[in-house]
């Protein structure tokens, strides 16, 4: 995307690279802490793109690259510079309220890629198995994906009122524009 490679490293950093030559336009460090014991160990799975059509060709942040990180953030950048997208979150980003303290830092992060449907950014999040039956719900997310405003959050797992745990959405999801889902 806007004529790059751009991937993730397990401590998300993200780099673009010339799909040609192989070599990096650009790199941004989330600066991930190494004193922290993931549960799914250090992981990026991907990062998303998106095309802001409502600003100008040459505006910051008009395409941008969204990413999860291993300690609860989501992270918009510039797609054509790696630089974050002030208008996003607080400086580019977004923290995640896992709304109850976490046994540790790592218990809580997001693995996988966002995924975009229209102008709303989703982020899953994985959570420690098997530690504690009142562990942090495996809410879905979602996002402005000009603003980081919320827009909704989605617990598969309380049902009127009744919550039975928690569900990660760790791995890949995907959406279906065609059909708003």
């Amino acid at each position: 995307v806007e004529d790059s490679l751009i991937f993730c490293s397990p401590f998300n950093e993200v780099i673009a690279l010339d799909p040609g030559s192989g070599a990096q336009k650009w790199r941004y460090d989330p600066k991930i802490s190494t004193a922290q014991r993931p549960a799914n160990r250090y992981t990026c799975r991907g990062v998303a793109y998106w095309v802001d059509d409502r600003a100008i060709g040459t505006a910051a942040c008009r395409a941008r690259i969204l990413v999860g990180t291993n300690d609860a953030r989501v992270i918009a950048l510039d797609a054509r510079s790696g630089i974050p997208c002030a208008d996003f979150g607080a400086n580019g980003e977004i923290r995640i309220e896992t709304g109850m303290p976490l046994e540790w830092p790592g218990e809580f992060q997001i693995t996988s890629a966002p995924v975009i449907i229209s102008d709303t950014v989703i982020v899953g999040s994985a959570i420690a198995d098997n530690r504690r039956v009142e562990a942090p719900p495996g809410t879905v997310r979602a996002f402005d994906v000009r603003t980081g405003r919320p827009r909704w959050a989605f617990d598969p797992l309380a049902h009127n009122g009744v919550i039975a745990g928690h569900a990660n959405v760790w791995a890949p999801m995907s959406v279906d524009e065609e059909r708003g889902l």
